[in-house]
């Protein structure tokens, strides 16, 4: 396997720090997604507690989901370092793509 080269400026770094915690960050709300899918199941709810459980599972479901795209416009947008920038002012709204 070949070594990832170090990051030859500040940028890059936190490029790497950023592109480290967007991975845990999806890898952790894909094992709690995961996780409730098998408890919900093998958990053993009565007939009665399946409904009330189905919905909290899919509403918590859903906020991983929107957690993983809050991370990754978060990322791709709002970062220190990113490469696609938005603004917005009186005069408009513009979108600008940089080139490193």
């Amino acid at each position: 396997m070949r070594q990832i080269p170090a990051p030859q400026s500040f940028a890059e770094g936190q490029r790497y720090i950023y592109g480290l915690l967007a991975s845990a960050a999806g890898m952790s709300c894909g094992a709690a997604s995961g996780f409730m899918v098998a408890l919900l199941m093998w958990g053993g709810w009565s007939a009665a507690e399946e409904h009330t459980i189905v919905q909290i599972f899919g509403w918590a479901l859903g906020g991983f989901i929107a957690a993983m795209i809050v991370v990754i416009v978060g990322l791709l947008a709002g970062g220190p370092v990113g490469r696609v920038k938005f603004t917005a002012n009186a005069d408009g709204a513009a979108i600008e793509a940089g080139q490193q």
